[in-house]
């Protein structure tokens, strides 16, 4: 194809000439991926991206990661959380609401668990009067990623969805440590 450009271009404008030979779509997380050709401004089909529900995944590894993840902050906590902490996340991760989504990351990287719902819950934690300063989540994100300005502090600032928090509190009441 020849560039034929008639009339005035006008002044600092350039041209290039791409020529496309073929396109795939790349969807590595996609369960399901529906593509239809667009041809001219026809309405294409999009895909729908899907958490796995794979139920053959082996969470052992991912749970000892997320254990591991959280126990950076163990120095924040109060005395008399310290002996506590991990078992209180033991029953945490046994919780069907909290197991259905926590080993799906989604579209977070680096990480083989959902960060933002642990981080979710680490807020939600400050509620039950776990931490022995103020909480800021600046100093949670510097604790558990050792840099404040990590992608996990914005979720460090809310509270789990309101049925992830109905069963948290349900589990406070039943907790001991």
């Amino acid at each position: 194809m020849e560039i034929n450009i008639k009339g005035n271009p006008g002044t600092g404008n350039s041209y290039t000439e791409i020529k496309i030979e073929h396109a795939d779509s790349v969807n590595p997380n996609a369960t399901t991926v529906t593509v239809t050709h667009n041809h001219y401004g026809e309405k294409m089909a999009t895909s729908k991206q899907q958490p796995k529900n794979d139920d053959n995944i082996d969470t052992t590894p991912i749970r000892t990661e997320i254990l591991n993840y959280i126990s950076c902050i163990r120095p924040l906590l109060k005395d008399e959380w310290k002996s506590c902490y991990m078992k209180l996340w033991e029953g945490i991760l046994n919780l069907d609401v909290i197991e259905a989504v926590i080993y799906y990351p989604g579209k977070q990287q680096g990480t083989n668990f959902n960060r933002s719902l642990v981080a979710n819950i680490i807020h939600y934690l400050d509620s039950k009067g776990i931490y022995k300063d103020d909480y800021n989540a600046t100093t949670m994100t510097v604790a558990l990623e050792g840099d404040k300005d990590h992608t996990v502090r914005s979720s460090l600032g809310k509270d789990p969805a309101p049925d992830i928090v109905s069963r948290l509190d349900r589990f406070f009441e039943t907790f001991e440590a």
